[in-house]
């Protein structure tokens, strides 16, 4: 029981950090509607599995990686600040269409949607510095084999929970119809939002 304090810390810092507004906010909301739930719901497959990755790669040393290459930090930050500058000029050029596909371009674009998903997640600016220094202090060297699967899982519950919930509630009939009068500014502010997040990553240094 020594280790539920840290656990239960961890459930609430990494549930805020999710709820904090970022780029995985931006994808899910915008593929719910613009697309379908199951298109969203593997978009949100796609940010679950990226913060896997980010998890493991906390478990097996991603910040004592970073110290001893930070060139390689640097590298990840501009290519991932790169991508999201990538979706933010795709979302601000997007023309407006009805809030889903139809069912044949949907089958072909469900693959898309869950690496859209993958590589949003693994470009987030707040997953690089949030598995990278915060994370990483629940995970330390001699922390039980036990407490660091319960860690994994918290992250990926949170996850599930919070995207889940926003795939959900932004695919809705009521905010489908909403966004059908006002989807132009609204793609070209959360096109503004992504480019902004991209350069302040690939630019910025910490």
């Amino acid at each position: 029981m020594a280790y539920l304090p840290l656990l239960l810390t961890l459930l609430a810092v990494d549930l805020l950090a999710a709820i904090s507004p970022g780029p995985n906010f931006v994808i899910v909301t915008q593929s719910a509607i613009h697309r379908t739930r199951p298109y969203a719901a593997l978009v949100v497959l796609g940010i679950v599995t990226a913060n896997l990755i980010w998890c493991f790669a906390a478990v097996f040393g991603l910040s004592s990686l970073f110290e001893v290459a930070p060139w390689l930090y640097g590298a990840i930050k501009v290519l991932a600040g790169a991508y999201l500058i990538y979706l933010g000029v795709r979302l601000w050029r997007s023309k407006e269409t009805t809030p889903t596909g139809t069912e044949a371009s949907l089958r072909s674009s469900l693959g898309a949607a869950y690496v859209r998903g993958i590589l949003t997640g693994l470009a987030n600016p707040k997953s690089v510095v949030y598995f990278g220094s915060i994370f990483a202090l629940f995970l330390k060297p001699d922390t039980p084999a036990w407490v660091q699967v319960i860690a994994v899982s918290i992250v990926i519950f949170n996850a599930v929970l919070w995207y889940g919930t926003v795939a959900a509630l932004f695919a809705s009939d009521v905010v489908q119809r909403f966004y059908v009068r006002i989807q132009g500014p609204i793609n070209r502010v959360a096109g503004a939002v992504m480019v902004g997040f991209g350069v302040k990553l690939a630019l910025v240094r910490d």
